[in-house]
């Protein structure tokens, strides 16, 4: 058996499959031309554009890139950022972006195509588009703010009325973010005080596990809402690399907190740059620090205003006490002045109704030349038709009586009762 030595493989022969080759390659040999076929079919650098899957950071930065389509995998390699190049072309992605290169980004990468016999195919990364990547992620975002129009989400999380204050708040950030220290600065004095009342909830905010993530912490205050309405949703989020904030432009997210039953407030961290997230709350902040002071500042108000309240009503109840007192004297004065009116006319009345009584005296009625009669019994008689004949009568005047006999009675006299 011999081997033949050559830059190219052996040409196929229709030999039987189980008789031994007669010719063969060392597989070092294979691997080398397969070097050479891509040397010469890739004689240059090309733009590849891909996503990046996993990073290594060994001094040079070792990258797996793949290619997904409706999310399906269908090519995947190796690529390298060497030392050499690494800190340029990281400081030029850095300059515009704010970020660096990591999992999950979409990039175009200027490379060469190597076959190593040892090592295998890679890329060897030479420059990198960094407007690329953020047009894929403009291009992201409009293609979700559009479905969104669609179904008449977007817009809906700015219908609430706005707080008057709060109290009951579901905040929701990384753990152990520097933006959740801010936060907490400005709102724990309000807890301590018992003016507020927050449920700190935790999510990842970036990578492939921060829509779920998300989702849950969003489910969990819907939860808490429907057990005892909140008066807001709160999302926040330390600084970072504008690249960081593709992983919140996330569909259903952006969905839960446009239909969320609370207002919703970010405070994301970046002040040029939006998400979708910022698009579809009730108020966007630019920093948590922002979004605490935006809740502090309303609950002092509202507490000054209570406080106003309060201070208007103990007035409002003061000035009805005076009120009713002045009133209540008032009409005890003309209760007091009618009384008396009463009671001088009463007085009046009796005087004039004595005067009269002592007018109609005996004595006063034969001084005005009447004459009083009387029976035989001393009883005075009043009218004709009392009398009778032979009743003896005696008639008193003032000046003396006279007696006498009754001796017919009168017919011309009605008989009184």
């Amino acid at each position: 058996m011999t081997r033949r030595k050559g830059t190219g493989p052996p040409r196929r022969k229709a030999a039987e499959p189980t008789r031994p080759p007669e010719q063969f390659l060392e597989l070092a040999e294979v691997l080398s031309y397969v070097s050479q076929v891509i040397a010469r079919g890739v004689p240059g650098g090309v733009w590849v554009r891909a996503e990046i899957a996993s990073l290594t950071d060994r001094r040079h930065l070792y990258l797996d890139l793949v290619q997904l389509e409706d999310g399906v995998e269908v090519a995947k390699t190796r690529a390298t950022l060497w030392a050499r190049e690494r800190f340029s072309l990281e400081g030029k992605f850095r300059r515009a972006t704010g970020g660096t290169l990591t999992a999950g980004l979409k990039v175009l990468l200027f490379c060469t195509a190597e076959f190593h016999p040892q090592y295998g195919f890679s890329l060897n990364i030479l420059d990198v588009a960094p407007e690329f990547t953020l047009g894929d992620a403009a291009l992201k975002l409009e293609a979700l703010r559009e479905t969104l129009l669609r179904e008449g989400l977007y817009g809906l999380g700015r219908l609430h009325a706005p707080p008057t204050d709060y109290h009951r708040i579901a905040v929701i950030s990384p753990e152990g973010a520097a933006g959740l220290g801010d936060f907490r600065r400005e709102t724990d004095p309000l807890e301590h005080a018992g003016l507020l009342a927050p449920l700190y909830l935790q999510a990842t905010f970036q990578g492939r596990e921060a829509a779920a993530s998300l989702g849950r912490a969003i489910q969990a205050a819907r939860t808490e809402h429907d057990q005892m309405p909140l008066d807001a949703l709160v999302v926040i989020r330390g600084g970072g690399a504008v690249t960081d904030l593709a992983w919140l432009n996330d569909l259903d997210i952006a969905r839960a907190l446009a239909t969320f039953p609370a207002p919703v407030i970010t405070g994301l961290g970046h002040a040029r740059d939006d998400t979708l997230l910022d698009e579809v709350a009730f108020t966007r902040t630019d920093t948590p620090s922002k979004a605490a002071a935006l809740i502090t500042r309303t609950v002092i108000q509202a507490a000054a205003q209570a406080q106003e309240d309060a201070r208007a009503i103990r007035h409002a109840g003061t000035q009805a006490l005076v009120t009713a007192d002045a009133e209540t004297r008032r009409t005890l004065d003309r209760a007091l002045s009618a009384a008396r009116r009463t009671t001088d006319a009463a007085h009046a009345s009796t005087d004039a109704l004595m005067r009269q009584a002592l007018g109609l005296t005996p004595t006063r009625t034969l001084a005005r030349g009447y004459a009083l009669v009387r029976d035989e019994h001393g009883q005075p008689l009043t009218r004709a038709a009392h009398t009778h004949p032979g009743q003896t009568l005696t008639l008193e005047w003032q000046d003396g009586t006279v007696t006498a006999q009754v001796k017919e009675r009168p017919e011309s006299v009605n008989p009184g009762p």
